[in-house]
């Protein structure tokens, strides 16, 4: 049986090395792992100073992925932050509508609404197109102003930001001059922090095991989110 500091110093490790980028898991950082995976008090000790910083620790296919709670001052970023790091977005109503493509492509993923439905991969072109029924969809519903509120989300600003894009063009590429550029923008963005691979060749989108063990835990941990993901998936047909 583990002493309660070596427990604490376990814990820390594991989560200084997932803080610093590195994996845990059955290939890699392996002795780290075997403690979390074979000790319920390191597995305790963990979570419980992740939740202290704001953060969730998920297993998953052999592997320990880390991310902030939503709303993190500590490890999230803030809409400033976020502008910074995702090119070409500028207002804070370009960085929704971004979440809306990414909601939409994380509906796509999971068809049904529980976590063990997914798809293998997404073409380009399916995502424009699904985002833009949405879209119209949404732009047909009574009362959007309520719903936004309702729902805690502007969607009545973001169908101006998706409704001022020209028409998706294939043939050109870089900025968000269309719709296909705004959508690569968002896709460059999940690919750079390992949340999907996107072949730019193939135009076609992957998901991530990262990806995959955060919607299992995302669905099962938060019910207003969950909430506002079934909503945009009730928008892929309209009644």
């Amino acid at each position: 049986m583990l002493m309660g500091i070596e427990i604490l110093d376990d814990a820390l490790d594991i989560l200084k090395t997932l803080l610093q980028g590195d994996e845990v898991g059955r290939n890699k950082n392996t002795l780290l792992y075997e403690k979390f995976r074979y000790s319920t008090d390191v597995e305790e000790m963990l979570n419980h100073i992740a939740q202290k910083l704001e953060l969730r620790v998920y297993s998953g296919n052999d592997r320990l992925f880390i991310c902030p709670e939503a709303g993190s001052r500590l490890f999230g970023w803030s809409n400033e932050e976020l502008r910074s790091k995702i090119p070409y977005v500028a207002t804070n109503s370009e960085l929704f509508t971004g979440y809306f493509i990414i909601m939409t492509l994380i509906t796509m993923f999971y068809k049904e609404a529980y976590p063990d439905t997914p798809i293998a991969y997404i073409k380009l072109s399916d995502l424009v197109e699904a985002v833009s029924v949405r879209f119209e969809n949404l732009m047909q519903t009574e009362d959007l102003e309520e719903t936004s509120q309702k729902k805690q989300f502007d969607f009545v600003e973001i169908c101006r930001v998706w409704q001022r894009l020209p028409d998706a063009r294939e043939d050109v590429s870089g900025g968000k001059n269309d719709k296909i550029a705004f959508v690569e923008v968002i896709l460059r963005f999940l690919h750079n922090e390992k949340l999907i691979i996107f072949d730019n060749e193939q135009k076609i989108v992957y998901p991530t095991e990262r990806l995959r063990t955060i919607i299992w835990n995302y669905y099962e941990d938060n019910e207003n989110r969950r909430d506002l993901l079934s909503y945009v998936r009730s928008l892929e047909v309209s009644d």
